[in-house]
């Protein structure tokens, strides 16, 4: 389906058929005066000029690489498009995807056609013209109002539409235009041309008085206004009207200008020759079927569905393409072979060895072979790239042949050999998306799924050999990563030697670094496939592929996660429009994955090719530089989430050990921060793990630290020991004494979030003693505060009240505000029976978390307030403050909170004997809590529905 781009009124923009919304003013505004200045392209500064005007924030240029990445992503399969060539940004468009430029090229056909006089095709170009024609060009964005750009195109609307007015004049269809030329007058007082048409319907509509009452006020506005009489156009007309007052026929028209005429008319074109026969039988070069093939069942449908249409007009061209070793050859001799009736003449073979040791095949040279197949003389075959690829495409007129271009490398080495017309159809297959080749249906090949491996594998080596050790398979099937070759090559290895197991090939291909010395047997060998697409990596000039060559090696630094635009331009220390050009380059050369917008990864086996290049290729200095700034990338973006959140504290560490600007993701609320530690947790966990065995092993514990606020959310899964356990152990290998003191803390307040309170206490004070070493006086108020927590959970009161007198006396005296631990010391006094006491201490600690804006803290103190007053029969104040805790959770999207809340909420209402809303609120809180194996909320959730069951 088609891509559309529209600026005929309000921005618009159809991938594939399928109308795309473009979030943000900004973002539309850059992909609208990119379109506007289609041909010219357009410097940083100048697309500052257009989102900022003269006085850009001082992080424009930031923002702008920001938006065209948010851009480029919105562009999905097309983000090539946008490229960064000769220090400007341009949107490379195809022809006919631009509602104004396909207006432009109406408008051109309706001028010719008016230069000969041909009426009916005046009439029909700028009707298609017009229609077009939405609004003024785009409204939304004021900036661009008085753009040169948008004041040609509505002169050039203008003109179509005194065209279109000027050929129903002359075919006699204007009788219903009064109105519209009236309107037309009015929003253009001076111009002359709509008051000459005006002038001319209403006088062959019997309306003389009218016409000239026209003329004049024409001519006192112009006298009036710019000093001047009406054009001699304007007074011819006008003379007319006085000498024949009378309405005049359609051919006796006086009004309209008369068109140029041509010296000859047309000389019809010869008739073509008759295109050369084939002497033979048709010829079917089509290599042999490969007798295993298994799955792609939608991709082989879409390919017969598209080679089996009879094409009259142009022919199909299909392109397959996918990293090297999916099985794209495999599967076009597939559906070669079973259409092959449907091409009655022939089939055409051609090795373009555009990825191979061997000369990439020419358009010059094949073409000779294609046209001998064909039947034409050799003789009769032209010296001339161009003279032959005329006399083929006149060869394969009317006739209909399958061409199999197999193995290209770039559109240069096709074009010249796709038929002109009729009903041929060409496959291309290439490792390359080759985004120039014009109309043509792709066809991109993933990994096999689970199921097509098993069966790939067990008709390579046998059913017997697969079921014998199931377990061991499912390790094969892992390391081959749905690769059919990876799959053929293990196959054939398990077939032709008996002695081997599945067991022990699993072992084999388990080892780390140790899989594509596996992958080889006979002639082929995975890393020489992934080799050759290596060293053809593309690039608009040698420097472009040497920058694509090292992006790819670099990223194999880091080949066992996803990673963003913004980590990889870390990673390689380029700009992030750069970056975003060398990621859709590998991605377009099947290096690289992009599974969704903005997100990047390796295909497993690739990750360990590029990884085994960035050793071989890399300096030690350099990759280890490389590594470190992604390291510190991933410390600021952790911390920026943990600020964003709204949990954590508030701090920041920017990496410096790069000239460029740092980018992080961008956040719109705390809850999206949390959703991208949880997503990217692999990821931090890698780096913290790569942090503590690196030169910088601090990034190992600063990362880890930044955790806190996700970990507060989410103390039940254990998935946050693993990297705070790797820093703590880096730390204390440093002997750092503020790294293992933090660690201690977020340990021990992340076990006290799960109830384990004596190994939560052995970390807090283990914390304590360190930050009494380094004298870090505010960090021993707060895990004083934790300590008390700890131990009034563990109902170790005295204790608990101990610590957070301590810890207010300790704050009282450095000057710090005691007030942010009121709510620990309230929940001691409440578990002391104090119930007022903690009530007046609750609500102080509201009031200080309001002030500060902290909406975790704030939600803390309304459920513990809420429930306080629920146990003084407040009934009214205790529903409001649990009703407005529960908005919070829910707004903020947390579930933990949201079960707390509902189970407080169940419990307030059956305390004042609403027992049908206890249940409904009881029962909610327990689904989310079984869902997220919150045991503490699960048993008070049931301990209050078996109360409700025993009270019947």
């Amino acid at each position: 389906m088609a891509t559309k781009f529209g600026v005929l009124g309000e921005l618009t923009l159809h991938l594939e058929g399928q109308p795309l919304t473009i979030q943000g003013k900004k973002a539309g505004a850059l992909l609208a005066v990119l379109l506007l200045r289609r041909d010219l392209p357009l410097t940083a500064d100048q697309l500052i000029d257009v989102l900022w005007g003269r006085t850009p924030p001082r992080t424009a240029n930031a923002s702008l690489h920001n938006h065209l990445a948010r851009l480029r992503a919105l562009l999905g399969p097309q983000r090539e498009r946008l490229v960064h060539r000769h220090g400007g940004y341009r949107l490379e468009l195809r022809a006919g995807e631009l509602d104004a430029e396909v207006f432009t090229v109406r408008l051109a056909q309706a001028r010719d056609a008016h230069a000969d006089g041909r009426w009916e095709a005046v009439h029909a170009a700028t009707t298609a013209a017009l229609g077009l024609w939405r609004g003024r060009p785009l409204p939304e964005f004021p900036q661009l109002h008085d753009s040169a750009a948008v004041t040609h195109l509505a002169e050039l609307h203008l003109n179509a539409v005194e065209l279109h007015v000027e050929a129903r004049i002359h075919l006699g269809r204007h009788h219903d235009i009064v109105g519209d030329l009236t309107q037309h007058t009015t929003d253009h007082p001076l111009r002359e041309s709509f008051h000459r048409q005006l002038m001319t319907v209403l006088h062959r509509e019997d309306r003389a008085a009218e016409a000239i009452a026209v003329y004049h006020d024409l001519r006192r506005r112009l006298a009036d206004e710019l000093g001047i009489d009406p054009s001699p156009a304007i007074q011819k007309c006008f003379q007319e009207i006085l000498d024949s007052p009378r309405p005049g026929s359609p051919a006796a028209t006086v009004t309209t200008q008369t068109p140029r005429t041509k010296a000859q008319q047309p000389v019809a074109a010869p008739e073509p020759a008759e295109s050369p026969r084939p002497t033979s039988a048709a010829p079917f070069q089509t290599p042999r079927d490969i007798g295993d093939f298994t799955g792609r069942r939608d991709e082989l449908a879409t390919l017969l569905a598209a080679l089996r249409e009879q094409a009259t007009a142009l022919p199909t061209v299909a392109l397959v393409s996918g990293m090297g070793g999916v099985g794209k050859t495999t599967l076009v001799l597939r559906a070669a072979h079973l259409c092959h009736e449907d091409f009655p003449d022939g089939q055409l073979y051609a090795d373009l060895r555009g990825f191979g040791t061997g000369t990439p095949r020419a358009a010059h040279d094949l073409l000779a072979r294609f046209l001998a197949d064909l039947g034409v003389s050799p003789r009769l075959i032209p010296d001339d790239t161009d003279d032959r690829a005329s006399l083929y495409r006149t060869t394969l007129a009317g006739r209909r042949v399958l061409l199999l271009l197999d193995n290209a490398r770039h559109v240069e080495q096709v074009l010249p050999l796709l038929p002109g017309a009729g009903p041929s159809a060409v496959v291309v297959t290439s490792r390359h998306v080759l985004a120039g080749l014009p109309g043509t249906s792709r066809i991109t090949l993933a990994p096999l799924d689970r199921a097509d491996q098993e069966t790939l594998l067990a008709s390579i080596c046998g059913t017997e050999l697969v079921a014998a050790d199931l377990s061991a398979t499912e390790r094969v099937l892992d390391a081959c990563a749905g690769l059919p070759l990876a799959l053929r090559i293990v196959g054939v290895r398990l077939a032709q030697h008996g002695g081997r197991s599945m067991a022990g090939t699993a072992d084999r291909l388990a080892r780390t670094g140790q899989r594509l010395n596996a992958f080889t047997v006979d002639h082929l060998d995975i890393r020489n496939v992934f080799m050759l697409s290596y060293r053809a990596l593309p690039g608009s000039d040698g420097q472009g592929h040497r920058d694509a060559a090292r992006a790819f090696r670099r990223l194999g630094l880091w080949p066992s996660h996803p990673f963003s635009v913004e980590a990889a331009s870390a990673l390689l220390n380029q700009p992030l429009e750069h970056t975003m050009d060398l990621l859709d380059l590998l991605v377009s050369a099947h290096l690289l994955q992009n599974p969704s917008p903005g997100v990047f990864r390796f295909h497993d086996l690739l990750g360990e090719f590029a990884a085994e290049r960035a050793r071989a290729e890399e300096s030690p200095a350099d990759a280890e530089a490389a590594l470190l700034r992604l390291l510190n990338w991933y410390r600021d973006a952790t911390e920026y989430a943990e600020r964003a959140s709204g949990i954590g504290r508030a701090r920041l560490t920017v990496d410096t050990t790069s000239a460029l600007p740092v980018l992080l993701p961008e956040f719109t609320d705390g809850q999206q921060a949390l959703q991208w530690v949880s997503n990217e947790l692999p990821a931090v966990t890698a780096a913290v793990q790569l942090a503590a065995s690196s030169s910088r092993p601090e990034l190992a514990w600063h990362t880890a630290a930044a955790l806190f606020a996700w970990i507060q959310g989410n103390w039940w899964s254990k998935e946050w020991e693993e990297p705070v356990a790797t820093a703590l152990t880096a730390a204390e290998r440093e002997s750092d004494l503020s790294g293992q003191a933090e660690m201690h803390n977020l340990l021990g307040m992340a076990h006290g979030s799960a109830h384990r309170n004596d190994i939560s206490l052995h970390h807090l004070r283990a914390a304590l003693a360190f930050y009494e070493q380094t004298g870090a006086t505010e960090r021993q108020v707060a895990v004083l505060a934790n300590i008390s927590n700890a131990c009034s959970q563990a109902g170790r009161l005295d204790e608990a009240r101990t610590a957070i007198e301590g810890a207010i006396r300790l704050a009282d005296e450095s000057g710090l505000p005691s007030a942010r631990f009121d709510h620990t010391l309230g929940t001691v006094l409440l578990k002391l029976g104090d119930t007022d006491g903690a009530a007046v201490v609750y609500r102080r600690a509201l009031d200080f978390w309001r002030k500060e804006g902290r909406v975790f803290f704030i939600h803390i103190c309304l459920v513990t307030l809420g429930d306080t007053l629920r146990a003084l029969g407040e009934r009214e104040e205790s529903l409001a403050l649990l009703e407005e805790g529960l908005r919070i959770a829910r707004k903020e999207n947390h579930e933990f909170s949201t079960a707390d809340t509902l189970e407080a909420l169940g419990r307030a209402h059956f305390h004042f004997g609403d027992r049908q809303q206890a249940r409904l609120h009881w029962r909610e809180a327990l689904s989310i809590a079984e869902r997220h194996h919150l045991q503490r909320v699960v048993i008070d959730c049931r301990k209050g529905l078996e109360s409700l069951e025993g009270g019947r």
